[in-house]
């Protein structure tokens, strides 16, 4: 096991994690911006330091593992808390993204928020795109989370098998125009070493913190698509939102690919991404050689595998409703 492999959960505490958090603060506060391009003036850098200490006061953080189902669980619990208010439930697609009708209920935990970015990256027609921030979302590792309120937000993480993210991730690449070295026909234009090592970084971090943290749950989200209303009802339950369950039922019934894929445009080429629908080819397709590569890096390389297995027998590239 590499030196690597142990600072994804060392760099998870004190006084490598604190560390790192005051590099990064003092260099926003000093220089101003340096990951985003920006320019910020004093009174934004204080913004960005307070948002540090503070989190906007928002208790609650969505973990997610990339290509694990997050927009769909995101989105049917966004659907489930209008219900419960007296709202319409609904939402439409634009610009690659489904909308609620109120907007979308949370930001990225990083120093886009108190810099508006967020307000920019966002953008949506004749409707507002952005609600209050009822939680925070990551797909960093822990020790990458710049934050001082991490300990005290209630915490829920995201995983899904580490074969099924890479192959739908791959196939999500290589149906973008915008990545034209990805093809469905060809993976050698894929960064199978960068993309391993992120995930294994995620399963890493995470699997430490859930050993001490105070108030963390996990989720798979193969459990999820198979209890998608008992669950997503834990998890909001958790959160400290009252949502009759019938609401969470009706919330996940409206977040289904049939009725995602309804409220998108004909030609549009975002469902091979947002509402995934590979064929039989592009499902259990790593080469041999692939798969072997695959297992002993994480058989090398995985400190805490979350309950998944990865060997010669693990069946992946399952089609789920």
């Amino acid at each position: 096991m590499t030196f690597h492999v142990h600072s994804d959960i060392w760099r998870n505490r004190f006084p490598l994690k604190h560390a790192a958090d005051l590099l990064s603060i003092s260099a926003i506060a000093v220089f101003g911006d340096r990951v985003y391009g920006e320019p910020l003036d004093f009174r934004k850098r204080l913004a960005c330091l307070r948002f540090y200490f503070t989190a906007d006061e928002v208790t609650r953080l969505h973990a997610c593992l990339p290509r694990a189902g997050s927009i769909w669980s995101e989105l049917g619990m966004r659907l489930a808390i209008e219900l419960a208010a007296g709202g319409d439930g609904e939402y439409t697609y634009e610009n690659g993204l489904f909308w609620p009708t109120n907007g979308l209920a949370y930001r990225r935990l990083d120093w886009r928020v108190p810099m508006g970015s967020i307000e920019r990256m966002f953008l949506r027609a004749n409707a507002p795109a952005l609600y209050s921030t009822l939680y925070f979302q990551s797909r960093h590792p822990y020790f990458r989370i710049r934050s001082a309120r991490l300990k005290t937000m209630k915490t829920v993480v995201l995983t899904r098998s580490i074969f099924d993210s890479l192959e739908s991730r791959y196939f999500k690449l290589a149906s973008l125009k915008n990545h034209p070295n990805v093809s469905a026909d060809d993976d050698s234009g894929f960064d199978w070493e960068g993309i391993l090592r992120e995930y294994i970084a995620f399963f890493n971090s995470c699997g430490d913190v859930l050993s001490w943290h105070p108030t963390i749950r996990h989720y798979k989200y193969e459990d999820l698509k198979s209890d998608p209303v008992g669950l997503h009802k834990e998890i909001l339950d958790f959160w400290g939102f009252d949502v009759p369950i019938d609401c969470v039922a009706e919330g996940f019934r409206r977040a289904s690919k049939f009725e995602m894929r309804k409220r998108m445009p004909a030609d549009s080429i975002e469902p091979n991404f947002r509402a995934v629908s590979r064929n039989e080819t592009q499902r259990n397709s790593f080469s041999l050689e692939r798969k072997k590569w695959l297992i002993e890096r994480l058989n090398k390389d995985l400190v805490h595998s979350l309950g998944y297995t990865y060997d010669e027998n693990t069946n992946y590239g399952r089609a789920y409703d």
